[in-house]
């Protein structure tokens, strides 16, 4: 075969050529590139199944999808840590851009081994005791095959969304226990405006003080019992029945009554709701 010359002038653009088709061929044939390009849903069924079988994966599995977020400067940590604590041929490890990473494992189908809620645990508690890494971990239902993850993935970006604006305080949530909360984000937003005018009319109650807010979530926490919440947050009993007073005063509700107080929760969560969809966060 004859070779044509390539002119000395022309030399830097074809290697720049070279470079960018060798470049274009590995991304292709990058297993971390495959695994993402799956999740987000790019490929077709054919695409999967050939791909996964160049890079011996098998495509009928079950499989839990776990997504890990951190924040962006612990992303690289967070993943050299996941590489290192999951080894086995069947776990998938892959980074998603920005602060997500994907961990996908074989699901526990004979109720041996261990199950989805406690590998989210695991992750958290790893990544904070070995690298003081705060993470967030979401996850669905198990998928029966590759072509399933999608789905999941999609569903455990929902639970990481819902975890953000209604239960801040949770580090690992489970898309099929998301509650109330999973409810609220599938109203309308003039529901949501309407059932707040409804229970506050035109003053909604903005941000509470740190003390309000503490006081609120310990006696809800606790059962809407005073005893309990008084002698948690070392208060004398009419001290706390002052402040719950005072709440009452200022929203209409006393939530020492059962009914007012689910209602207040129910319309704290929409507000945040709200508050979250007009900043733009979700």
């Amino acid at each position: 075969m004859k070779l044509e010359a390539i002119d000395a002038a022309d030399l830097p653009e074809t290697v720049e050529k070279i470079r960018q088709i060798t470049t274009a061929w590995r991304e292709k044939n990058s297993r971390s590139v495959f695994l993402a390009e799956l999740l987000r849903g790019e490929l077709t069924d054919a695409d999967i199944a050939s791909r996964a079988a160049g890079f011996h994966i098998a495509q009928a599995m079950p499989r839990n999808l776990f997504l890990v977020e951190t924040d962006g400067e612990s992303s690289d940590l967070a993943y050299r840590i996941l590489r290192q604590m999951f080894t086995a041929s069947n776990d998938l490890i892959v980074r998603l851009g920005g602060k997500m990473i994907a961990l996908i494992r074989q699901a526990a189908s004979d109720g041996r081994g261990m199950g989805a809620m406690e590998t989210a645990r695991m992750v958290v508690d790893m990544l904070n005791a070995e690298a003081m890494v705060r993470a967030r971990v979401a996850f669905a239902e198990p998928s029966d095959s590759l072509e399933a993850l999608p789905a999941a993935y999609r569903d455990a970006l929902t639970a990481l969304s819902i975890g953000r604006i209604f239960y801040s305080y949770e580090t690992v949530i489970d898309f099929g226990r998301l509650g109330i909360g999973r409810l609220i984000n599938e109203l309308p937003v003039d529901v949501c405006r309407r059932f707040l005018k409804e229970v506050y009319g035109d003053h909604v109650p903005d941000d509470f003080d740190e003390e309000t807010r503490v006081t609120i979530d310990t006696f809800l926490g606790n059962n809407l019992n005073i005893s309990e919440t008084a002698r948690q947050l070392y208060l004398h009993r009419n001290t706390l029945v002052y402040r719950l007073e005072k709440l009452h005063l200022q929203t209409g509700l006393d939530i020492r009554l059962f009914e007012d107080a689910m209602t207040f929760k129910i319309a704290s969560m929409v507000n945040g709701y709200l508050k979250s969809r007009e900043s733009g966060n979700i």
